[in-house]
């Protein structure tokens, strides 16, 4: 009987034991900094880890988001917090061509589909402490993104976190699309930002040289007039269109970027990183200054020319299979 006892008494303190641990693992999913380490939880847990990064964008010095927490929805009523202790300053134009900046890292959670991801964000009305913009010239504007305090920048895609695995995913920002200044709410400047939630183990990169020499006389242009820049489609057989979100007129880019040399008419190398595997349509052209100025009429593909519309945008097209965790290239034009 004392021998049988024991054995209860050991069973029952083992169960104790593993129900203390499941119940941190829990508890670190719902809270904290983002930074537990994975030693001390449960293996019924799985693991995040969350990055951001950024595309080009032009006349900025410094692009400050202030994060100040994650939510994480994993059923109808499954939310998950991750707030912070402390706000998160991340200058975004500092991570730029496939450099990444964490927003937590091995942060325990529970295992299972999600439904969406949301990043909660300082960025109110005259706020100049929290989200904000330093031009060039060092003027220095809030960004505010209408309901950000209330809704924050909600990601609705699906994605897994494994039991006992790590799930790492990345946010692209894409600030070119994301930023504008809008009249009547000066000195603040609105950010609504243009994101992707992409996945680590999904991804992969393109890169290659894009001849200006050629592609200018392709697109009857000179060499010293040629302002070029790259336009990702998503799709083999992609129609080029400008970044315009009309969708009624072509469909809009992934990743748009301007291409610039330091020797005027040199070749240019360029890297797009974190493309998710699948097939693109990858298109040059001299005309990206039509693109990048808001005040010039906007390129639509099903026209010739606009009426009262600039040059029309020409685009020298390829295609690229992309796969993950490999670089593909191509050279242009």
């Amino acid at each position: 009987m004392i021998s049988i006892m024991g054995v209860r008494s050991r069973s029952l303190r083992a169960l104790a034991r593993y129900f203390m641990l499941l119940a941190i693992g829990v508890l670190g999913a719902c809270g904290g900094d983002g930074r537990d380490t994975p030693t001390a939880i449960a293996p019924q847990s799985g693991f995040l880890t969350l990055r951001v990064t950024d595309a080009p964008v032009d006349d900025a010095a410094e692009v400050i988001v202030v994060f100040t927490g994650i939510e994480l929805q994993r059923g109808p009523a499954s939310t998950i917090n991750i707030d912070f202790d402390t706000p998160r300053s991340i200058d975004l134009l500092q991570f730029r061509d496939g450099r990444t900046a964490n927003l937590i890292e091995g942060s325990p959670v529970l295992p299972g589909e999600y439904e969406w991801l949301r990043l909660k964000i300082s960025a109110e009305q005259n706020l100049q402490s929290g989200s904000r913009i330093r031009l060039r010239d060092g003027r220095q504007f809030p960004l505010f993104i209408p309901s950000g305090s209330e809704s924050g920048l909600k990601l609705s895609r699906r994605f897994t976190v494994a039991q006992g695995g790590v799930t790492r995913l990345i946010i692209d920002f894409d600030l070119r699309k994301s930023i504008v200044a809008p009249p009547g709410l000066s000195p603040n400047w609105i950010l609504r930002p243009s994101l992707r939630l992409i996945d680590e183990l999904q991804v992969g990169s393109l890169s290659g040289t894009l001849d200006i020499a050629t592609l200018a006389a392709a697109q009857q242009t000179g060499v010293s007039a040629c302002k070029s820049g790259i336009y990702v489609f998503s799709g083999g057989a992609a129609v080029p269109d400008d970044m315009d979100g009309d969708p009624t007129d072509g469909t809009d880019p992934i990743v748009y970027q301007s291409l610039t040399s330091t020797v005027p008419g040199a070749p240019i190398n360029f890297t797009i990183p974190f493309l998710e595997a699948g097939d693109y349509t990858i298109a040059f052209t001299c005309q990206f200054d039509v693109d990048a100025d808001p005040t010039r009429s906007e390129y639509d593909p099903t026209t010739a020319k606009q009426p009262g519309a600039t040059v029309s945008m020409r685009f020298a097209a390829k295609t690229a299979r992309i796969t993950p965790g490999a670089t593909t290239r191509i050279d242009a034009p």
